[in-house]
């Protein structure tokens, strides 16, 4: 471990010398400021009066604080309000647009088309995954030869 030591500062100012007591008469004297007027004129009062004071301001800081905690409250209802308007109009937007692409509604558009043969959707029996599936049966010409075996 080192110990560092950085070079002291030398002040080569002088230092503050007293002055001699002015000798100016009275009448001359400057008028004091009034910071230390306000201060005598505080201390001079009684304490019931100070402590009225005291309380008056802080009721009037706590009656501010409670008017804009009260207009937060105010904003933050009128927020969540519109939120829940435009969640419900969401959920309605989302509910029509689900609608209109059901596997029953795109069939029946199919079938008014004429894309498709059948007007109505079959139901395709469930299988099990271990069953092996049967080879595919081509109609027409498949140059391809099959690739399974069994």
């Amino acid at each position: 471990m080192s110990v560092i030591s950085f070079p002291r500062r030398v002040d080569t100012r002088r230092p503050p010398t007293r002055r001699a007591p002015s000798t100016r008469p009275a009448s001359h004297r400057t008028e004091a400021p009034r910071r230390s007027v306000a201060t005598k004129r505080w201390r001079a009062t009684s304490s019931s009066r100070k402590s009225v004071t005291i309380v008056v301001l802080a009721l009037m800081l706590s009656l501010a604080g409670s008017m804009f905690e009260a207009n937060r409250q105010i904003e933050i209802h009128t927020l969540q309000s519109r939120l829940l308007q435009e969640q419900s109009m969401y959920a309605v937007q989302v509910g029509s647009l689900t609608n209109l692409s059901a596997p029953s509604q795109i069939a029946t558009k199919a079938g008014a088309l004429h894309l498709v043969d059948p007007t109505s959707v079959a139901q395709v029996p469930s299988t099990s995954l271990d069953a092996p599936l049967p080879l595919p049966k081509f109609l027409g010409y498949a140059p391809a030869t099959s690739r399974t075996i069994r």
